[in-house]
């Protein structure tokens, strides 16, 4: 369950590559792309927590709308339980399985989410946050 040095590593320079990468280009006018929509970009805090001593965190700032697990996938490597992707079981190289009888617990502002983080668009400031949970 425990990630090592290099995936973290490699997970991070990911996410500063598409920090830098989002944005560029011009529109038919030419005004910079970057600069246009720099207003209408929201800011995401995003928290991994695998156990007391195995956590990751992000800061960005995303367009209005942008999908919740587009986001999680372009700055996290995600593993899921099924083809269809509804069931995570791993995120940044901290992988579970069903024997161990823990899951992925998606907390959106503090709250247990209602629904999947394919379901979650970006519209407002927020905090996204996984802990991985045992089964009561």
């Amino acid at each position: 369950m425990r990630a090592s040095f290099w995936q973290c590593f490699l997970t991070m320079t990911a996410f500063l590559f598409f920090s830098f990468a989002v944005g560029a280009g011009f529109n038919e006018n030419g005004t910079n792309l970057a600069e246009q929509s720099a207003s209408r970009k929201i800011r995401v805090h995003i928290q991994i927590i695998a156990d007391s001593s195995n956590s990751l965190q992000a800061d960005v700032e995303v367009p209005v709308g942008t999908p919740a697990r587009n986001l999680m996938e372009r700055l996290f490597k995600m593993n899921y339980a099924d083809f269809a992707r509804r069931f995570v079981n791993g995120i940044a190289g901290f992988i579970i399985s069903p024997r161990e009888k823990k899951f992925w617990r998606l907390e959106i502002d503090g709250k247990a989410s209602e629904v999947g983080i394919a379901e979650i668009k970006i519209s407002k400031p927020m905090q996204i946050r996984w802990v991985i949970t045992a089964f009561q």
